[in-house]
């Protein structure tokens, strides 16, 4: 299939994607980075600009195309800029999204485009790879669990749970539409999977009850991969319904472990300065900026929640031809467990 592309360009979008002297948005007939994360950055960007009003605006990339086949970003450098810093040879900045399985075979996963703007769960990201990834070297805690998934879009992380021989797979997403594409991708499937392993979907919204599908004794794992973003437009409701999932009781399904999969969108990742100067920059010092971590992480804390991270991959930047740049953003997944000594008493 043809990699789908969102096009990025100063000076040629809708005001309301615009930020500094870039603007983001989707063209016509793609995805790139979705509405609901192009307004979080730039709603940071603003709130800074206004800070440091007599600063001036750091030099940002001229153009950015995303390909939402592979999640790699291709940045236009500005003219007389020169990438000539990065590296221009190695390994390909991005592979596949999605692993293989042990025995070699992938997922077929049908994405689909929902109606309405802001939708983000139709497609693949990123960081369902690293998930998948995680779960390929950890087979041990996976085979015969009871794998819950938040927030799904597609399914991959579960259904990959359940080709890995989980015993039981929850799949769920607070979209109603994207229901039928779960169902779907689940037959699709099927074949992977071994007999007697049970997939079934439900509609869960965070700081909702859960659905009945969710509620029929404990959970091994609790999985969700880029759902972090939502604690900028439902602050607490995610934090909430993980502590509730780790919170032992008789009908809310406690899980013993709780994985989330984030990718890292710092502030001024398309700042020329970021681009070229920060290549190797660790991923805690990315924390310090990214978009949405560290409002998931005081929410965490003051929910009872500790957030260690398990794994972390890098991204990369490499330059592809004379002032052409692709970058792929950190990854990581983290391990969210209970910290009843820092939690707000009040919650």
């Amino acid at each position: 299939k043809r990699p789908v592309a969102a096009h990025v360009r100063a000076r040629h979008f809708l005001p309301a994607r615009r930020y500094g002297d870039t603007a983001v948005a989707e063209d016509a007939g793609g995805a790139g980075m979705p509405a609901r994360h192009a307004l979080l950055v730039a709603a940071t960007l603003v709130s800074e600009s206004s800070c440091i009003a007599n600063v001036a605006a750091p030099l940002r990339v001229a153009d950015v195309r995303c390909d939402a086949a592979t999640g790699v970003w291709t940045l236009q450098l500005p003219d007389g800029v020169s990438g000539d810093g990065l590296p221009t040879a190695g390994p390909p900045t991005a592979g596949p999204l999605l692993p293989s399985l042990p025995s070699g075979a992938v997922l077929d996963l049908e994405q689909r485009r929902l109606e309405g703007d802001g939708n983000v769960g139709y497609r693949l990201w990123r960081s369902a790879g690293a998930m998948c990834r995680w779960m390929r070297r950890n087979e041990g805690a996976v085979r015969g669990a009871r794998v819950l998934e938040l927030g799904a879009g597609t399914g991959a992380v579960g259904i990959f749970a359940a080709a890995l021989g989980a015993r039981e797979v929850v799949l769920t997403d607070g979209e109603a539409g994207l229901l039928p594409l779960l169902a779907s991708n689940a037959r699709r499937n099927r074949p992977l999977l071994s007999h007697g392993t049970e997939v079934t979907a439900g509609r869960w919204r965070f700081g909702d009850d859960p659905p009945a599908c969710a509620r029929a004794g404990a959970f091994d794992l609790v999985l969700g991969t880029d759902i972090t973003y939502s604690v900028n437009t439902e602050r607490d409701a995610l934090c909430g319904t993980l502590r509730r999932l780790l919170e032992i009781g008789p009908d809310n399904g406690r899980a013993a472990r709780c994985l989330i999969a984030h990718e890292h969108r710092r502030a001024d990742m398309f700042d020329v300065e970021a681009v070229l100067h920060f290549a190797n920059e660790p991923a805690a010092a990315w924390d310090a900026r990214d978009v949405c971590l560290g409002t998931f992480l005081a929410s965490a804390r003051e929910h009872g929640l500790r957030v260690a991270p398990l794994v972390t991959e890098a991204g990369r930047r490499v330059q592809r031809a004379p002032g052409v740049v692709e970058m792929t953003t950190d990854l990581t997944v983290f391990e969210v467990s209970r910290d009843e000594l820092h939690a707000d008493p009040t919650l």
